[in-house]
């Protein structure tokens, strides 16, 4: 009965430093679990924060791709138009230097035709005046023969006078008009205008008086 209550007596005292053992290894497994949460949390946070950390610098990096292709698009555009616009440059002065060119040329050809149609103006002048001239020296050997051939007639001598007087008239004529060409323009027109139809109308009038006398 001794040995029974005895150990009644010492169970309680037995179980209880056991029971403070396992509590405490139960505590130190949980300390032991929530470390080992705590190192896997903090490790996950880091390797979240490096990840967000490496698309930061890759979102970087591709907006610095896309701002120096941007760039040297805008270069390679500009680098275009400056070709472009020095290409554009040359041929306008290419062809302002054909168009100067041509114009040259055809004031040099202008030249020369001016020239040509001056001597050819000047010639048919000198020609005209050689005519006037030559009609001149006809005339007076024409009043020479009829002076000559005046007779005591009266009718015949009295269209003799006036056939002279016509040809002295148009002789005068011819002689104004042959002076007239010491004075040309440029083109060898004369400066006072000819009078083609006084003269036509003196030597019609010569012309008839003449051969009305010559009939008589």
């Amino acid at each position: 009965m001794i040995k029974d209550d005895t150990r009644k007596l010492l169970m309680p005292t037995t179980v209880r430093p056991a029971r403070q053992l396992l509590s405490v290894l139960l505590l130190s497994t949980l300390v032991a679990c929530g470390a080992e949460s705590a190192r896997e949390a903090a490790l996950a946070e880091e390797e979240a924060a490096r990840i967000a950390a490496a698309q930061m610098a890759a979102r970087v990096a591709a907006e610095e791709e896309r701002e120096r292709a941007t760039e040297r698009e805008r270069e390679r555009i500009a680098q275009a138009e400056q070709r472009e616009r020095q290409r554009r440059e040359r041929e306008l002065e290419r062809q302002q230097a054909d168009a100067r060119a041509e114009a040259e040329r055809r004031e040099r050809e202008d030249a020369v035709r001016r020239d040509q149609e001056r001597l050819a103006a000047a010639a048919a002048a000198e020609a005209e005046r050689e005519e006037k001239l030559e009609r001149i020296v006809l005339l007076e050997a024409q009043l020479a023969t009829i002076q000559a051939e005046t007779s005591a007639d009266e009718e015949r001598a009295l269209v003799l006078q006036q056939a002279i007087q016509a040809a002295e008239d148009l002789l005068e004529a011819l002689a104004d008009e042959a002076a007239k060409y010491e004075s040309t323009d440029e083109t060898g027109n004369t400066l006072d205008p000819l009078a083609k139809d006084l003269i036509a109308e003196l030597e019609a009038r010569k012309n008839e008086l003449v051969e009305r006398a010559s009939a008589q």
